[in-house]
Parts: structure tokens; sequence; C-alpha cells
């Protein structure tokens, strides 16, 4: 990690002075940065289709999270589980009746 002394600011007295000049010199700024360059609808799209996509995949693992930390997801297991058991008990039942 780098000591504060080797993190040299620039003296506020210098950049003040370099600002000034670029103010009076009618320079744009915008002149000497060269353009974007715009992507093909095509890729556009599908740009946009894939943001979607992770938006909607952001938006369900956070609910899924939520209701994990909720602690419903362990009620339901429970109410299976219990539902599952006596599913079982009943076709033991059955079962024993057919012999």
């Amino acid at each position: 990690m780098a000591s504060k002394k080797d993190n040299k600011a620039f003296p506020l007295k210098d950049v003040l002075r370099d600002l000034a000049l670029l103010r009076v010199s009618e320079v744009k700024l915008a002149s000497l940065v060269p353009p974007s360059v715009q992507p093909p609808s095509s890729l556009n799209g599908e740009v946009e289709s894939d943001l979607e996509k992770s938006y909607q995949f952001t938006k369900e693992a956070r609910a899924t999270i939520k209701l994990r930390h909720a602690g419903k997801v362990e009620e339901a297991a429970l109410g299976l589980e219990t539902v599952r058991s006596g599913l079982e008990d009943f076709v033991k039942g059955l079962e024993g009746e057919k012999e």
C-alpha cells in the first residue's frame, strides 16, 4: 500500500492556473477527445436483451435470498416432509390390506 508521502497531489495553485489558461484559450475539450463509436444496431439489441436478462436474474436471486433468510423455505420443507411421511404411511396401510 502506498504511503501518503508517495501519493503527491498537484499543487492547487498550478491546477487553478492551468484551468484558467484553458478557459481563456477557447479550446473545446470535447474536440480533443475522439467521438465514441456506437455499436451496430443489431448488436445493441442483443446487449439490451442480455441486460434485461441480467436484471431479471438479479431480481429473482434477491427474492430467493430474501425468502431463504426469512425462514419460509425451511417451513415449506417441514410441511412437505410431514405430507411425504403421511403418504408413506398411507401407502404402507394400503399394501397391508392387499396381503
